[in-house]
């Protein structure tokens, strides 16, 4: 087999942000591209002339493929295929290769799994196969979807049970018959796994080779990619396949340790920076005293303790195709890497910037969302009445909409609480004296000034609320096509209720993931949807939050707190507390089922505490039909099988 194919346009979606301004077939595992170790592979293997097909970042692709044919010595010659446009897939690849394949069988590797495996038992399976086409299986690791019978021979690429024992890994790594070309289907987009099951038809089928000598892995997800790293330093010092890959010279860490810390030859580290289980990519700056676990940095500089950062420098992010333009309003001087945080509610997306000295967040915004413009001067108005709020750093305005504020880090009040449950007392009542700060003093403030804020609670608000319930919740995910009469009834009821009281400003998401917490200290953020509301209903967020379930006996306590700070506000603490509470887990409960339907599949975990907390007020505040209702929803939910575990542990004494 003197001819290959290396699969390496893929866009590498999974190790974002690195493959923002990488190609993923560059990315380095210790230290040399994982298309240097295919080609490498394959060289070995006698491949005297090897195709690679190109989409993502093809410059930077051809620049390499280019500078290798010319520096090393006795390489095999090398072809690229420029898929221009759009990607054509793993089958389509091969289609405008067939005149290069000519009528040899030829071999088919993916440039993003790791791979140490000798040719023989493929070329063994290649024979059984009535020299048809031969894949590499693993039994053990990765998705697990092949199945094959007795001889090998694969009859499903899509098991219904898989990962189930018998089942196998498809690993990437093909040797094909020039006949395999029959079987690709007429169009330009397509897979090879097509062809594979069009050939069944034909009575021809792949044969598997199993070799547990061999040494596999996808380098798809930055887990995967530091875990992979560590399993190469592991099998080097076992002797096993794939540690010829390991590198000592690149690791601070002892050989003999079972940690490592990949660091590039390129990259500046003062002496004293300690590193563990991360890889320090080409021209990476690592200041003095700095501490670093589980974090892949590739370029910029950085400083302090470093924990699960995944960056890039700030100049290469903001160039990529697909990175917001607001990022031009950043001085590449003071923010030398970014790490991408994701984009949230309010069409906001985050970041967090890296300098030689700090870090911070920045907040990306549009005109979409008239709130987002007004989050810099709340945060200021709400800083000046005592509320703890991150420190902004700079609001460049409504013209360039970003934001760059104080980093709290990940630590919140959630994290707090589930991991101590019985500090929760302490824990939340310095937050009650900061929303009872926020009703009372920013209201003052607000009605003073004249504040612009979002347009307050009323009669089309609560119903729009109680129309995200009915529409993602209910019909969704319950097929109930409305509400029940007597449901939207006592809903309405409830709104009317509210709407009745002293109005006050509330933060509108107030969860305990919106508390973060540094050390002792704590602040709170997602306020952008600050209007005037019912007290009630800020605080039954908090106190009724499907993220951290409270006990009863500390939702008293601490609501008696609350009063304690504000007594004007005695009823929302009291007999209004419930309704806010049916109103704020219907909101919540709504937005479960919104966000699970767009593919964030990690909030239906809250959707079955949520409804417990909603049967338990709506039972408290004599609300029968939306008692009898979330009870039928909560044996619903209870059986469905693609039900997330909850995360939410009853937390502080018993109720």
């Amino acid at each position: 087999m003197r001819k290959a194919l290396v699969l390496a346009a893929g866009f590498g979606t999974r190790l974002h942000p690195f493959t923002a301004v990488t190609p993923k077939a560059l990315m380095p595992i210790w230290g040399v591209p994982l298309l240097e170790h295919a080609l490498r592979r394959l060289e070995s293997w006698g491949v005297e002339e090897i195709a690679v097909n190109v989409h993502s970042h093809p410059e930077k692709m051809v620049r390499y493929l280019k500078e290798r044919q010319r520096t090393v010595p006795g390489s095999a010659k090398l072809h690229v295929s420029v898929e221009e446009g759009k990607i054509l897939g793993t089958g389509g690849a091969l289609r405008p290769l067939q005149r290069f394949f000519g009528d040899e069988p030829f071999w088919i590797l993916n440039a993003d799994v790791v791979a140490s495996i000798e040719k023989k038992p493929l070329e063994q399976a290649f024979r059984e196969s009535g020299s048809f086409a031969a894949v590499w299986l693993e039994p053990k690791r990765g998705p697990r979807t092949v199945e094959a019978d007795r001889k090998r021979r694969i009859t499903s690429f899509h098991s219904d049970v898989a990962g189930a024992h018998g089942t196998y890994t498809l690993c990437g790594l093909h040797l094909l018959s020039p006949d395999f070309f029959r079987y690709l289907p007429e169009r330009e987009f397509c897979t090879l796994v097509e062809a594979y099951e069009a050939a069944m038809y034909d009575n021809r089928f792949a044969v598997g080779a199993v070799d547990p000598k061999s040494y596999w892995a996808d380098s798809g997800t930055p887990d995967a990619y530091l875990k992979i790293h560590g399993e190469l330093k592991d099998r080097a010092y076992r002797n096993l396949p794939g540690g010829e890959f390991y590198r000592a010279d690149l690791d601070r860490i002892p050989a003999n340790e079972r940690n490592f810390f990949c660091v590039s030859a390129t990259s500046s580290l003062s002496s004293d920076v300690k590193g563990v289980n991360s890889i320090i990519g080409d021209g990476t700056r690592i200041e003095s005293g700095a501490n670093i676990q589980r974090s892949i940095l590739h370029g910029g500089s950085f400083a302090g303790k470093l924990q699960r950062v995944l960056a890039v420098p700030l100049a290469a992010y903001r160039n990529a195709p697909d990175s917001d333009p607001q990022l031009a309003s950043l001085s590449d001087e003071e923010w030398t890497g970014i790490q991408p945080l994701g984009r949230r509610g309010s069409n906001r997306s985050f970041y967090r910037l890296f300098s030689p000295s700090r870090t911070a967040i920045g907040i990306a915004y549009t005109d979409e969302r008239a709130e987002n413009k007004r989050y810099g001067k709340h945060t200021a108005l709400l800083a000046e009445a005592g509320v703890p709020v991150p420190q902004v750093i700079h609001d460049y305005g409504e013209d360039e909409k970003m934001l760059v504020l104080e980093d709290w880090g990940d630590d919140n009040l959630q994290a707090r609480v589930l991991s101590r449950p019985y500090e929760t007392i302490r824990l939340y009542a310095p937050v009650i004296h900061a929303v009872a700060a926020l009703h009372r003093d920013v209201t003052r403030l607000v009605r003073e000034r004249g504040v612009e804020l979002e347009p307050a609670f009323d009669a089309a608000l609560y119903g729009w609320e109680r129309g995200l319930f009915a529409k993602h919740l209910l019909d969704e995910r319950f097929g109930i096509e409305q509400l029940p009469t007597e449901v939207e009834n006592e809903l309405r009821m409830v709104a009317d209720t509210l709407q009745a009281q002293p109005q006050v400003v509330i933060h509108r998401d107030l969860q305990s993931s919106n508390v973060l917490m540094r050390g002792g200290k704590f602040c709170l953020i997602d306020f952008q949807g600050m209007r005037l509301g019912a007290a009630a209903y800020d605080l039954a967020s908090l106190l009724y939050d499907p993220y951290v379930k409270l006990c009863a006996a500390d939702r008293r306590e601490l609501a008696k707190r609350y009063v304690g700070e504000f007594p004007e506000q005695a009823d929302a603490a009291g007999k209004h507390l419930h309704l806010g509470a049916v109103q704020r887990l219907v909101q919540a409960l709504g937005a479960y089922g919104r966000l699970a339907s767009v593919g964030q599949k990690q909030f239906t975990r809250h959707i079955l505490p949520g409804l417990e907390n909603l049967h338990e007020v709506a039972e408290l505040a004599g609300l029968h039909a939306v008692a009898e209702l979330c009870h039928d929803l909560l044996k619903r939910e209870n059986m469905r099988e693609d039900r997330a575990p909850s995360a939410s542990p009853t937390s502080g004494r018993n109720p």
